[in-house]
């Protein structure tokens, strides 16, 4: 590769160290790397034209889409102000949500259900959902590797999200210049814009080997899988109209092409009997000295099925999706079909919903001015069996009303309390204290306790 020497000089100065910018010199990675890749726009077609990594890519967006977001802000239980958490916001996955839950129990935060950031995140623009804008987030991670949305600002406060797709970023900021200078290349609609590095947000699959320049999304770790699939697919396909081609030829002794008439009608007669769906496969019989020769290759011999499936199955694996949830319940029963779902949330919803939330937090909240965090409800599913396992073991440390939640019924008026006792206790008067019954090890503790 060659540099001019205003690149060379520049290379220098960012390796030596300058004084007007301080930096590591790995920026400079990101100079060869600003230009989207050349297979962006072709893994974004893939979407549409390849059918198995379109199903897989949007059972993946439709669960990251089902996500139910909340936000919080953190206060001093006396003066009501707000407080920074570093470490609540560095908190991922169960424990933000388990020391969100504490706080609020003790005030020591308060849940904001109606803040302009969840209202933005729920209906992001004129032309989308929030539901789409989610499902648009996933699609393009998962593809490309990378996401953009300009963000649009009413006197400072965010008011609308536009998603960008990745190929129409031509360059990513310089990081050579101050951030107030640096821009994002975007073209759009024939022309070509410059838009402020503050106003965007990029959200992307890293690259190990080359962390600070374009995003590399899963699959294009796959484009060869996908095409063999898709060149099955078609080769399938153009099997069936076999190019004029019967099954079988044989050949007439005595016949040569300088016969026009009869060649022409032969072939003619080739077209009408042999060409299309419906005629393949049709064997050619004459009359007369012949030699038998097979012209195609069974499909059977192909392995054209196998092939498929397990181009299909690899796929499904790389995006960690289990086989009931895109159907396929070959080897399934109930117990593996609630146990998908719970694999879906763990391996493929939250950790999209944990990178989704660190951008959102780190690059929109902190326009709100308010401390605002953002949180999500868990996406797994809850164990009933193991729930249920629970409540049967010991029924008499659950209510009437517990008892009817769990099996689907509102709390009934007349029956409340517990269900049964607990061991070691007798019925009392309402409002007494359980006394405990003669002979139980709840008796001889009460003893124990009035003797000392």
């Amino acid at each position: 590769m060659r540099f001019s020497m205003g690149m060379l000089d520049r290379m220098r100065a960012a390796f030596r160290g300058s004084s007007k910018r301080k930096g590591t010199g790995l920026e400079l990675s990101r100079w060869a790397s600003a230009p989207p890749r050349r297979e962006v726009p072709a893994l974004l077609a893939a979407y549409a034209e390849m059918p198995w990594l379109g199903t897989i890519v949007d059972t993946v967006g439709d669960a990251f889409a089902d996500v139910t977001w909340r936000a919080f802000t953190r206060q001093d239980p006396t003066t009501r102000k707000s407080l920074v958490d570093v470490s609540l916001r560095r908190a991922c996955g169960d424990v933000r949500r388990e020391r969100l839950k504490s706080l609020v129990e003790t005030g020591d935060a308060v849940e904001l259900p109606d803040h302009p950031l969840l209202r933005l995140l729920a209906d992001p623009n004129d032309y989308m959902t929030g539901r789409d804008f989610a499902k648009l987030f996933c699609l393009h991670y998962d593809l490309t590797g990378e996401f953009f949305a300009v963000v649009e600002e009413l006197a400072g406060v965010p008011v609308g999200l536009w998603p960008v797709p990745p190929d129409c970023v031509l360059a990513l900021p310089d990081l050579s210049k101050p951030k107030s200078e640096r821009t994002y290349t975007v073209a759009a609609g024939g022309r070509t814009f410059l838009l402020p590095a503050a106003s965007v947000i990029y959200v992307k699959r890293l690259n190990p080997a080359d962390p600070l320049g374009r995003g590399i999304g899963i699959a294009y770790s796959l484009g060869d899988e996908v095409d063999t699939d898709e060149h099955a697919a078609r080769f399938t396909k153009n099997a069936f109209f076999n190019n004029m081609l019967p099954g079988a030829v044989i050949a007439i002794e005595g016949f040569n092409e300088s016969q026009a008439g009869p060649a022409r009608a032969f072939k003619e007669s080739l077209a009408r009997e042999y060409g299309g769906p419906a005629n393949a496969g049709r064997v050619m019989i004459t009359s007369g000295r012949t030699t038998f020769a097979r012209l195609d290759t069974p499909f059977r011999d192909m392995q054209l099925v196998d092939l498929r499936r397990f181009l299909m199955d690899f796929v499904r694996m790389v995006y960690r999706v289990p086989p009931e949830i895109v159907g396929d319940v070959t080897s399934s029963n109930k117990a593996t079909s609630y146990a998908a779902r719970e694999h879906l949330a763990e391996q493929a919803t939250k950790p999209r919903a944990e990178v989704f939330l660190a951008s959102m937090q780190k690059h929109l909240a902190p326009r709100f001015e308010d401390d605002v965090l953002l949180s999500y409800d868990s996406p797994v599913p809850a164990d009933r069996e193991h729930r249920l396992r629970v409540m049967g073991t010991l029924p008499s440390a659950f209510t009437f009303d517990e008892w009817r939640v769990e099996a689907g019924f509102k709390p009934h008026p007349e029956r409340q309390g517990f269900a049964e006792l607990l061991p070691g206790q007798k019925p009392n008067e309402p409002g007494e204290t359980p006394t405990p019954v003669e002979g139980s090890s709840a008796e001889a503790h009460a003893e124990a306790t009035k003797d000392g």
